[in-house]
């Protein structure tokens, strides 16, 4: 009776030892299976988002006659309303990939983006919708694209944007006055402007510019020169002793530097330019530059390996007894500045001590150093902008915007995991 006893016994204890092993295992093998979900399904949402930064990027590429664009912007041929699908790409121990519907010019496009981990694959469906650029000084007069520092008793009475912070240094118990709509980048900070105006967040890129593609050969450049062929049509360029102004003398460098294609204008002298494109590799003004706001006058100031110098180099320069004007501009009219393009990585200072300076200044590459007394009046933008002692920065409703635009961009206008294996199209299931 004992024997069979015992053998039951252990019987029993094995199967429930069995049971206890088997939930253990059914267990491990559902926390690893949903470890696979949750990484297939962040797989692919990391292919959707590589696609949308893709499709921005090489978004001028695309037409009807070359309706996708591979990820590094090559030309590919569609099949069947979708473009090819890419090869897989790693994310720690899942990879993805993903297929992009063939572009029709109609601004829509569709992501279907598949992430796979351990064998579970996830298969998510992004919709994308593009939205037509704003130009870039619709919203904002004054823009630092990675960051504006305030440093002093600067005065800012118009609205002002960076993807960056907006900061402000206290300097001798003074702080920067902004009377201003401001932007902030995201997750980053600004204080909270003065006059009840408005602190928001958001990203906006300043986009590169090229001039006039024959701006080489055909500029104005000329005008700045004793010698020009037509002699009317030389730049006004005169020397103010007390109140008397009389005809300055050019020098082979002054108001222009043929050798170097640079205009300097020394202290206690005038230059008023007329012509409308100017190609230089740097502005030096001392003195007093005044421009036709009705010839819209624009000054193009070439990148610094074009003209021998290291990025970085300044190639505009106001100094504190620098002043700029425009003529023509009238109030309450519909006005053009003039405009000073800088479209490489220069340094740009600014350090007027006196007067209302008023001009465009676009710099999407430079940085801006901006210190002084003065007023300046209109549109600036740079890549970073650092403005310091006392100066005011306006604007004024009524001077046109240039031509300047965003890029349209692509965002998502639907997002959905898709149910059921990969079939055809690609969407399917979605």
């Amino acid at each position: 009776m004992a024997l069979p006893t015992a053998l039951f016994a252990m019987i029993a204890s094995m199967a429930f030892a069995s049971a206890a092993i088997m939930a253990s295992v059914n267990v491990q093998q559902g926390t690893g299976r949903d470890h696979d979900s949750k990484e297939a399904i962040a797989a692919a949402d990391a292919g959707a988002n590589l696609a949308l930064l893709r499709l921005n990027r090489f978004q001028g590429n695309l037409s009807l006659a070359k309706p996708c664009v591979g990820p590094a912007g090559e030309s590919q041929l569609a099949s069947g309303g979708w473009c090819p699908s890419t090869p897989a790409e790693y994310v720690g121990e899942a990879f993805y990939s993903y297929r992009i519907s063939a572009y029709s010019g109609a601004g829509t496009l569709s992501v279907v983006a598949v992430g796979t981990s351990g064998g579970v694959s996830r298969r998510v469906n992004v919709g994308l919708y593009s939205t037509n650029g704003r130009n870039i000084f619709a919203d904002e007069k004054l823009i630092g694209q990675e960051g504006i520092t305030l440093k002093g008793s600067v005065n800012v009475r118009t609205d002002i944007g960076t993807n960056g912070d907006v900061t402000l240094v206290n300097e001798n118990g003074k702080n920067a006055i902004v009377c201003g709509n401001t932007r902030h980048g995201v997750g980053k900070e600004a204080p909270t402007p003065d006059c009840n105006k408005k602190k928001t967040e958001g990203n906006r890129n300043l986009p590169l510019i090229e001039p006039p593609e024959d701006i080489k050969t055909k500029n104005w450049n000329c005008r700045l020169a004793a010698n020009c062929t037509v002699k009317s049509e030389v730049d006004t360029y005169t020397r103010i002793k007390g109140k008397k102004e009389e005809a300055g003398t050019r020098t082979s460098t002054q108001p222009w530097d043929a050798e170097h294609t640079t205009i300097n204008i020394p202290n206690n002298s005038r230059l008023s330019m007329g012509g409308r494109d100017y190609y230089v590799c740097g502005l030096f003004v001392n003195g007093e530059l005044i421009m036709n706001a009705g010839s819209e006058v624009r000054i193009f100031v070439r990148k610094p390996e074009e003209c021998g110098l290291q990025p970085g180099a300044t190639q505009v320069e106001f100094t504190a007894s620098a002043n700029i004007t425009s003529t023509g501009v009238s109030v309450g009219g519909a006005n053009t500045l003039p405009g000073i393009y800088v479209l490489g990585e220069s340094a740009i200072k600014l350090s007027g001590n006196s007067g209302t300076n008023e001009m465009l200044l676009y710099a999407p590459l430079g940085s801006l150093d901006m210190q002084g007394t003065a007023v300046w009046k209109g549109m600036i933008a740079a890549k970073t902008l650092y403005i310091h002692g006392n100066p005011t920065i306006e604007s004024d409703p009524n001077v046109k915007e240039p031509d300047i635009t965003e890029a349209s961009l692509l965002s998502r206008t639907r997002y959905v995991e898709c149910t059921g294996a990969s079939a055809s199209p690609p969407d399917a299931n979605c």
